[in-house]
């Protein structure tokens, strides 16, 4: 770079491919990751709960939501435990197997940080318009 219009420049580039594209890209992977590692918490019955479980990035003005969802009906029961009732009357409690938390937390511990770090690769070698 040879004078400070250049560095305003590449900031300039930068900040548009991160508005535009790198993190709403990089947010889709993170949600794929996690989604990988919630399915690995997931108990196995039929199959259909683990199926089930997947994730969408969404932007809203300046911010970026990734959402993990499993559309199971019965996918909250199982994650946060439920009562067990026989005949109107509570018999005992299911323990959640809190796999939503657990792959959150296994992502989180796992790739986040390298995630992070792509991303701002990412956005320096759009700064210098790679």
């Amino acid at each position: 770079m040879k004078s400070l219009e250049d560095l305003e420049k590449a900031l300039d580039r930068g900040l548009e491919a991160w508005e535009s594209d790198i993190a709403l890209k990089d947010a889709r992977k993170m949600g794929q990751k996690c989604v990988r590692e919630i399915k690995r918490e997931t108990p196995i019955d039929t199959g259909n709960l683990r199926r089930r479980w997947d994730s969408r990035a969404e932007q809203g003005g300046n911010d970026i939501q990734i959402h993990l969802e499993n559309d199971a009906e019965y996918a909250p029961y199982v994650n946060d435990g439920h009562r067990i009732v026989r005949g109107e009357k509570t018999v005992g409690y299911a323990e959640g197997w809190h796999m939503l938390e657990k792959g959150v937390a296994s992502y989180t511990d796992n790739y986040l940080h390298d995630d992070l770090q792509g991303m701002v690769d990412d956005i320096g070698r759009a700064m210098k318009g790679k």
